[in-house]
Order: C-alpha cells, then sequence, then structure tokens
C-alpha cells in the first residue's frame, strides 16, 4: 500500500509539472507567434528552448553531463534565467490576451516592446550560455592551462636573452672591433700606393726646369760664337 501511494505521488507529481510547463509554453509560443507573420508561426517553436524547453535541456545538462564546478554554474544559472523567462513571457501573454477581451486594461505598445527586447535578451544569453559551457569543458581548460604555461616560460626565455644581450653588448662590440682593426691591416694595398711626393720637391723640379730654359740661349751662344745673343741673354 505504502509503495502504491508512494508510486501515486510521483506520477501526480511528474502530471502536475508537464501540465503546468505545456501551459506555460503554449502561452510563450503563443505571445511569440504574434511577433511573427502567418507563415513563419512554426519558427515560434524554436523560441521555447529559450524558455521551458531552455530550462529542462539545462536541467539536464546539469545533472549528467556537465563537469568542474564551471560547468554546473553555467547550468544552473540558465536553468533560473530559462525559468524567470518563461515566467515573464507567459504572463506578459495572459495580460496581453486579457486585455484584448476586455477584463483588464490593454498593454501599452512600450511595454509589448520591452517584452519582446526581452525574449531576444533571453535568447541571446542561451547561445552566450551555449558557448561559454563549451569553453568551460575541463579538458579544454587544462589544454588552456598548458598552453599558458607555455606561452610564460617563452615569455620568460625571452626577457632573459634581451637582460643577457644587454650585458655583453659592450663586450661583443669591443671584440667585433679589434677584429675589424686587424682585419684591415691585413690587407694588402701595394698596388694602390703612391710615391710621396713632398711640396718642395714638386716646385723645386719647376724652378729646375727654368733654370734649364735659362742656360740654354747661353749655351747656344758660346756655341755659335755669337757675343751679342750672349750680351742679350746676360741683359734680359
Amino acid at each position: 500500500m505504502k509503495n502504491l501511494i508512494e508510486w501515486i505521488g510521483k506520477l501526480l507529481f511528474w502530471a502536475m509539472a508537464a501540465a503546468l510547463i505545456v501551459y506555460a509554453a503554449s502561452r510563450t509560443l503563443d505571445f511569440v507567434n504574434n511577433t511573427l507573420s502567418t507563415d513563419d508561426q512554426i519558427i515560434g517553436y524554436l523560441a521555447l528552448f529559450a524558455t521551458t524547453g531552455g530550462a529542462i535541456a539545462w536541467l539536464g545538462v546539469f545533472l549528467y553531463n556537465s563537469k568542474g564546478i564551471a560547468q554546473k554554474s553555467i547550468a544552473l544559472v540558465m536553468i533560473v534565467i530559462d525559468v524567470l523567462g518563461e515566467i515573464s513571457l507567459f504572463t506578459i501573454d495572459t495580460l496581453m490576451r486579457s486585455g484584448q477581451n476586455g477584463l483588464t486594461a490593454t498593454l501599452a505598445p512600450e511595454e509589448i516592446r520591452a517584452t519582446v527586447l526581452g525574449m531576444s535578451l533571453l535568447i541571446g544569453l542561451n547561445i552566450i550560455a551555449t558557448f561559454a559551457y563549451h569553453v568551460m569543458d575541463t579538458d579544454n581548460m587544462a589544454a588552456m592551462e598548458d598552453h599558458l604555461s607555455d606561452w610564460q616560460i617563452d615569455l620568460a626565455i625571452q626577457k632573459a636573452k634581451r637582460e643577457k644581450a644587454t650585458s655583453i653588448a659592450s663586450e661583443i662590440a669591443e671584440r667585433e672591433a679589434e677584429s675589424y682593426a686587424a682585419a684591415q691591416k691585413a690587407k694588402d694595398r701595394s698596388d694602390r700606393s703612391l710615391p710621396e711626393t713632398t711640396m718642395s720637391e714638386v716646385f723645386g723640379s719647376l724652378f729646375k726646369k727654368n733654370g734649364k730654359r735659362e742656360k740654354m740661349p747661353i749655351v747656344a751662344a758660346d756655341t755659335v760664337k755669337m757675343p751679342e745673343l750672349k750680351q742679350v741673354e746676360r741683359e734680359g
């Protein structure tokens, strides 16, 4: 008898949960379809995955598929957000239909617009949470930590190299300069060398040439025995 009562209690619980979920989903679907054209009514069912369907999906993820505190936190937060979104949407739809039937005041366009924006935000949060959930996978996080460790090691190595290069830069520069000087001294420049001639030698050679030119008429006068030419040359 006790087992039968427990079974009936569980059955009633699940029946109540299913009925309320279907009711809430139907009111949410009614509101969503009012924002769509007649040809796009089927698309409204997809929006349920941001409310009732999303809450059920995130609950399954939380219980059976999440690993680590990050994934469980994301799933739990999205369960709460989707349930609150469901409550808000079916409440707005109920008020809107009541206003159309004359039972309550009709909702203002600003209120409906705010609800539509809230529904869009709810869908966006579910999409973001889906990506974040996969990013926070334990295997992926371990791989990211490995990459971060390698990156930190590479940065430390590069920093040590820069510091070492700064400390030995002067020593390397001095050694390179000495090597350059030795190479320059060892070069054979004999093919490009010219005999050095001083300025005095240059001008002296010119004076000597002029002197020879002056003595030539005198020698010629002696040779041909023309004392007149010799006298004229001396007077000049």
